[in-house]
């Protein structure tokens, strides 16, 4: 029985470790068309297919031109996803371009030789491949906020900073959900009264997130960690979402106003933390 017992700490135990050093543990995945997009990371996990050419005489090129198809199919499966995504509201990111009379923007983005980070590849008798990589598509969602950044902004006025900017001490804000939260391009925080507290024009074209927000699942830590988020943390309890608007309490602005540094907002120092 003492052995039994004592395995099972020992089980318990490792699994604890474990989950403390799984990098994992605080990302707010979805999962998209062959693949996952990461969201507290800004990585995505995309599968592509690939055939060889016909006229391939050796089986080591047919791999060759087959990972190269696979890489390219996986392209196309990136622009698509990327396009998908929502910027604001129910405005997607594909349907937004296509507005502006640009519809092949997202496509001009996506690089081929960004696309090389295999994590895992099968291959079948016929010599077809499926790959899978790992691509960070930061800068592809940086580009995309940029050209929406101004029609996109939250024209509400701003509720006016209090007290002397030398003496606040909080420079991360994290803003706390008991629900579900569906990422957005583009987020904007208001009052109870619909008063601005921020949105993304208030943020440095290099600010430390390339959307609005960051976005976490369950506990921020370890997110601020990665990221370097550096300085001292402000949590606050969200009221409720409202389309693209995160709404706080009157009562939670105030302390935002007193308590924040500035440069919270001009370096996308905010992150977003869902209780799933």
């Amino acid at each position: 029985m003492k052995k039994v017992c004592f395995l099972i700490l020992l089980f318990l135990a490792f699994s604890i470790s474990a989950a403390e050093k799984n990098p994992e543990d605080f990302s707010l995945l979805r999962k998209v068309t062959d693949g996952t997009l990461n969201y507290s990371t800004f990585e995505l996990v995309i599968t592509g297919s690939g055939i060889p050419e016909t006229n391939v005489t050796n089986l080591n090129s047919a791999r060759i031109t087959a990972e190269k198809a696979a890489a390219a199919n996986a392209r196309l499966k990136i622009v698509k996803i990327l396009s998908g995504l929502t910027l604001s509201g129910k405005t997607k990111v594909g349907a937004y371009f296509e507005e502006k009379g640009d519809p092949d923007f997202v496509d001009r983005l996506i690089n081929v030789a960004d696309i090389k980070d295999v994590t895992y590849e099968r291959f079948y008798s016929n010599s077809s491949v499926d790959v899978t990589y790992k691509v960070n598509v930061s800068g592809y969602l940086r580009k995309i906020v940029e050209e929406g950044r101004a029609e996109f902004s939250n024209k509400k006025e701003t509720v006016a900073a209090s007290g002397d900017e030398a003496a606040k001490t909080k420079s991360v804000l994290v803003i706390n959900f008991k629900t579900k939260v569906e990422p957005q391009l583009f987020f904007s925080v208001v009052t109870e009264k619909g008063e601005k507290i921020y949105d993304i024009s208030m943020s440095k074209e290099t600010s430390k997130s390339p959307v609005s927000l960051f976005f976490a699942k369950k506990k921020a830590e370890k997110l601020i960690e990665k990221e370097k988020l550096e300085g001292e943390i402000l949590s606050v309890p969200a009221f409720k979402i409202s389309g693209s608007e995160i709404v706080i309490k009157n009562s939670d602005a105030g302390k935002i106003a007193a308590e924040l540094k500035k440069e919270c907002f001009e370096e996308g120092k905010i992150v977003v933390v869902s209780a799933e």
